[in-house]
C-alpha cells in the first residue's frame, strides 16, 4: 500500500511544530522542550502534536532531521576503486563545514537521547539503517571481492568520515580532497581481493 502524501495543511502544521521545537532547543536545550510550549509557539493545540507525531521523542527526531546531513557519493557502477574513493571525497568535502556547524546540536542530541528511550531507539534504528544501506551498496558493487563483511566495511567508512570531519576542525589545511580520496582508496583496496586500485571490478 502506498502511503498517501500529507496534505498541505498538515505539512504546514508539522513544519511549524518542528520549527518551534528547534527554536526551543537553540534557546535552552533539548531538556527544555515541552509539548505545551511547542504547541503554543506553533499556534496549534497540543492535540495537533499527537496527530502528527507519536510523542515527544518522535517530534525531537523529526526536528533533528532538519539538521542531518548525509554523504551521498555519485558512484559509477563498475568504475575503478580509485574512482569510487574520489567520488566519496568529492561528496564529503563540501559538507564538512556544515557538519561541523551542527556538531554541538548532534552531540547534545546524543546526550539527551540517553535519557529518552523513544528518542534513543529512533537514533539506534537510524544508525542501523544507515549501515545497512552502505553495506548493501558495497555488496552490490564489490560482491565476492570483499575480504571482510560489508557491514564491517560500512562501519569503517563511516568512522573515517567522522574522523576527517573532526580532524578538519584542527587542521583544515591538511584535510584535502586528495587526502580523503587516498585514504578511502586504501580502505577499499585493503578490503577487496584486488590489490590494483586502478583496476575495475571483475564482471
Amino acid at each position: 500500500m502506498v502511503k498517501p502524501e500529507l496534505s498541505r495543511k498538515r505539512q504546514r502544521t508539522r513544519s511549524a511544530l518542528i520549527e518551534a521545537t528547534l527554536a526551543i532547543i537553540a534557546e535552552r536545550g533539548f531538556a527544555a522542550v515541552s509539548l505545551g510550549e511547542v504547541a503554543a509557539r506553533a499556534g496549534v493545540t497540543k492535540g495537533s502534536i499527537y496527530s502528527n507525531f507519536r510523542g515527544k521523542g518522535d517530534l525531537l527526531w523529526a526536528a533533528a532531521g532538519r539538521k542531518r546531513l548525509n554523504v551521498v557519493p555519485e558512484i559509477t557502477p563498475g568504475a575503478p576503486l580509485r574512482s569510487h574513493a574520489r567520488a566519496i571525497a568529492q561528496a564529503l568535502m563540501p559538507l564538512i563545514p556544515q557538519i561541523e556547524r551542527e556538531a554541538d546540536f548532534h552531540r547534545a542530541l546524543l546526550i539527551y537521547s540517553r535519557t529518552d528511550p523513544e528518542l534513543g531507539a529512533l537514533q539506534a534504528a537510524q544508525w542501523d539503517a544507515l549501515f545497512d544501506t552502505i553495506a548493501q551498496g558495497l555488496e552490490a558493487e564489490l560482491g565476492e571481492r570483499l575480504t571482510i563483511p560489508s557491514r564491517v566495511l560500512a562501519l569503517g567508512a563511516q568512522a573515517l568520515i567522522r574522523g576527517f570531519v573532526s580532524q578538519w576542525v584542527e587542521t583544515p589545511e591538511e584535510v584535502t580532497e586528495q587526502v580523503v580520496a587516498a585514504n578511502f582508496e586504501a580502505l577499499l583496496v585493503g578490503a577487496t581481493t584486488s590489490q590494483n586500485p586502478s583496476a575495475a571490478p571483475a564482471a
